[in-house]
């Protein structure tokens, strides 16, 4: 009586073991379309801690601080006023301009102080560096203070940066920088767009994003 061959018998659990895999990674890809970044992002690293990963607290206090100001400013994300963009290397905060500062000044208006304050709050609890880009359109600078559009944007960047030390943030995890017209995020041929260009930007290096 021959005897029967089991050499390719671990193919079985193999083959259940990738079934298992691709259903995973098929539903994750689901989840990851139909969710918001941030909520895909702490799932992840949620499930991450589950599995030991070294850096999952890190990351599961960094998406509490965006998910925070999600909650806190939610009528400023609806409205438009302000973005929310979360990468495996930074959280990004972008405020249109015309709600922290009138035209051609880079004093913060009373109602920006309001918006930020929350930001701050939530950017005290952190270690991150902290970056505040000021952005402009290609308009020309007329009857203004400011010499050009690249000083401006770095002015206002500054204001924040002030505000944001005022309310308890330390020095020196913040910096500033004043772009001007030279990184649009759209063309400036209508006011329409003109208006998307012109922005303040608070961006959180995550930990995983900085240089060694």
């Amino acid at each position: 009586m021959s005897q029967k061959d089991n050499s390719q018998i671990w193919l079985i659990p193999f083959a259940d073991l990738m079934s298992v895999l691709v259903i995973l990674f098929l539903a994750l890809y689901g989840y990851s379309v139909n969710t918001k970044r941030s909520d895909y992002e702490m799932a992840m690293a949620l499930m991450q801690k589950e599995l030991g990963a070294a850096d999952a607290d890190k990351k599961i206090k960094d998406m509490g601080l965006t998910k925070k100001v999600e909650e806190d400013l939610k009528k400023q994300i609806q409205d438009g006023q302000l973005g929310v963009e979360v990468t495996t290397s930074r959280i990004k905060l972008t405020f249109a301009s015309p709600v922290l500062f009138d035209s051609g000044s880079a004093t913060l208006k009373e109602g920006a102080k309001d918006l930020l304050k929350s930001v701050a709050e939530n950017l005290k609890t952190m270690d991150n560096p902290v970056l505040v880009e000021g952005h402009t359109d290609a308009a020309r600078m007329l009857g203004h203070k400011f010499r050009s559009n690249r000083e401006l944007s770095l002015m206002r960047a500054f204001s924040v940066i002030d505000y944001l030390i005022f309310r308890g943030l330390a020095p020196e995890k913040l910096t500033a920088c004043g772009y001007g017209e030279f990184r649009p995020v759209g063309p400036n041929t209508t006011e329409e767009e003109r208006a998307k260009n012109r922005r303040i930007e608070i961006i959180v290096m995550r930990e995983e994003g900085r240089e060694s």
